[in-house]
């Protein structure tokens, strides 16, 4: 068998054009800008049909993604309604589950205001600019005499507010997940 397709092989090498003139090499670029030409007509004819189609997509999606947001809302009113008579209320059924997750507490930088107060700290560096992780680090570890007081950040040291950062606490994320 492997012999077959060596002999088809060298047969079909044997038949290969080859290019060893002027004229020969001016017609295979004619062939070759005759390819490429097709190549960019399927291109653009191609690029028409996923514009017409992206069209088609949105149109019919806005209709389901209406839907979508009508039932999440009424999903996500029906939960919040429930956790509020049961803190740790969850929901399954074969078509789904509804439940919650904690968020991170979102912090919110005045990031000028923030380099005055600490720019002889190492949370600024020599081109000031806050250093946020490090900074958020300390201080919900309570290091370099930071602290975290309600929404606020404190220095220790001195009892001074630390302004340019608030601490905005997230509500939980409801989360909807329907069964495939």
């Amino acid at each position: 068998m492997a012999e077959i397709e060596e002999l088809e092989q060298v047969e079909v090498e044997e038949d290969r054009f080859i290019v060893d003139s002027p004229e020969k090499a001016d017609w295979a670029l004619y062939k070759l800008r005759e390819v490429n030409k097709t190549i960019d007509q399927n291109k653009k004819l191609a690029d028409k049909n996923h514009e017409r189609i992206d069209e088609w997509l949105e149109h019919e999606n806005s209709k389901a993604n209406e839907s979508k947001e009508y039932f999440e809302g009424l999903l996500q009113e029906y939960f919040t309604n429930e956790r509020d008579k049961k803190p740790k209320f969850k929901f399954s059924s074969p078509n789904g589950k509804l439940s919650s997750r904690k968020q991170q507490p979102k912090w919110i930088y005045e990031e000028n205001k923030l380099v005055d107060a600490l720019k002889d700290t190492e949370f600024v560096t020599s081109v000031p600019k806050l250093e946020k992780k490090l900074f958020k680090d300390a201080a919900k570890k309570g290091l370099d005499g930071l602290s975290i007081i309600g929404s606020k950040v404190v220095n220790t040291n001195t009892g001074e507010v630390i302004n340019g950062v608030q601490i905005q606490e997230q509500p939980d994320k409801i989360v909807i997940k329907t069964e495939d």
